[in-house]
């Protein structure tokens, strides 16, 4: 039989040990210890998993036949004049013990069926739980290394475009620039300086999100090195619960039919479907059995001093047949087609669109590397080029603005290299 709860090895291999004084932040790279520290801590995880505990009992308490009932009775109690009058009190009354027991006619077969459907559909629901959360704790982390890195870059050209402003600075007190172009300088060095800023604030939200999502206290990055690591290598842990790790040569609808959530709602209709049945056998009567021994001291009236009394009752269904809980199944059971088969769709969709996505992401990341990057890098001789006059646009002393390639003289007007 298929196992209820499908999760990679991270996952069963976690143990729900206590919680050390000061427990050491998990590392970003260690996605065993990330899934642990997940589970045991996790907010939403740790309320999901209370509905497994709780369809695991109903499952359990449909296996257990209904307790007996025991009954004790004390008749013929003489009221007024005895009969026979010299009868005494002690020698009329009868006792009665019994024991009684409801017998189900076909329906511990479909209850069974539904409650193990509701345990491996609650079971189901918290792997996906499980699976959203760690992929949520992941992008999390990215967000946060994707601003690290960010981060950096802008701290370098902030350093670069200061230096260059102190440069330009110079030049203007000898004339050899305009001060509106020192005022262009200046405005861009403080847009630098707030884009390094929302760098930062955007790191810090992204470890707030990420503590939120662990319940705990969310790793950092050591540095760029580190963030940038962590946003080009593959993940395992990742891919390994991605919806049943779609295999090679497996097409797109049984990998989506694989995942958690879909999985959930067929545990769903076969737990209605079973309740549908229970349903409509409610027009079958369940019998009471049941056994007594009676004493009887009233031996003079010619009764019988021990006797066994044999009794089954049934109740009529003339008024419940199930008919509502029938017609709650049906339309429970039509709400979870509808849910599996839109839930589908959009998830074949939204595969087709992720793969866009990751193809245009892809491109950005390939030309950030190969031409944004590069300028932020130290030592690329921005500031000697400021130095050289060659670095931005200067007024001539003739009039017309020095291009990229002249030299300034040294009575501040136009050298131009032919």
């Amino acid at each position: 039989m298929m196992k209820l709860l499908l999760l990679p090895a991270l996952f069963l291999s976690i143990e729900t040990t206590g919680l050390p004084a000061s427990p050491a932040l998990p590392d970003p790279f260690n996605e065993t210890a990330l899934a642990a520290d997940l589970w045991n801590h996790s907010p939403d995880l740790l309320l999901s998993r209370q509905s497994v505990i709780e369809a695991e009992a109903v499952r359990d308490r449909s296996y257990v036949l209904p307790n007996p009932t025991l009954a004790a009775a004390w008749g013929t109690i003489p009221i007024g004049r005895r009969n026979p009058p010299d009868a005494t009190f002690g020698e009329v009354p009868n006792y009665t013990v019994g024991i009684s027991e409801m017998i189900e006619l076909g329906k511990r077969g479909p209850r069974q069926t539904s409650a193990e459907a509701a345990t491996k559909a609650a079971s189901l629901t918290v792997a996906d739980a499980y699976r959203q959360s760690f992929f949520a704790l992941l992008e999390a982390i990215a967000e946060q290394a994707s601003a690290t890195a960010r981060r950096s870059v802008l701290e370098r050209l902030v350093g670069d475009s200061a230096e260059s402003l102190r440069l330009q600075r110079e030049r203007a007190k000898r004339g050899d620039v305009a001060a509106l172009e020192v005022d262009r300088l200046e405005v861009e060095h403080l847009r630098l300086l707030s884009a390094a800023r929302e760098a930062e604030e955007a790191q810090e939200i992204a470890v707030g999100a990420c503590a939120r999502i662990l319940g705990a206290d969310c790793p950092r990055f050591a540095g760029e090195e580190d963030a940038r690591r962590f946003l080009f290598e593959k993940h395992p842990g990742a891919l390994a619960l991605a919806a049943g790790a779609q295999l090679e040569g497996q097409g797109d609808g049984q990998a989506v039919a694989a995942r958690p959530d879909l999985m959930a709602l067929e545990a769903e209709q076969k737990r209605l479907q079973a309740d549908l049945v229970l349903a409509g056998r409610a027009t079958i009567p369940d019998p009471t059995a049941s056994v007594s021994y009676m004493h009887d001291q009233f031996e003079i009236a010619g009764n019988q001093a021990n006797s066994i009394v044999l009794a089954v009752s049934l109740p009529l269904p003339v008024f419940d047949r199930g008919q509502v809980e029938s017609a709650r199944a049906k339309r429970r059971l039509e709400a979870a087609l509808q849910a599996h088969r839109v839930l589908s769709d959009s998830a074949l969709r939204a595969l087709a669109l992720a793969r866009k996505r990751l193809a245009v992401l892809q491109e950005r990341a390939r030309s950030r590397d190969e031409a944004a990057l590069p300028r932020a890098q130290p030592g690329r001789g921005h500031g000697r080029r400021l130095a050289s006059g060659r670095g931005f646009p200067h007024r001539c002393a003739a009039g017309p603005p020095c291009v990229r390639g002249a030299a300034i003289g040294s009575s501040g007007g136009c050298r131009h290299n032919l």
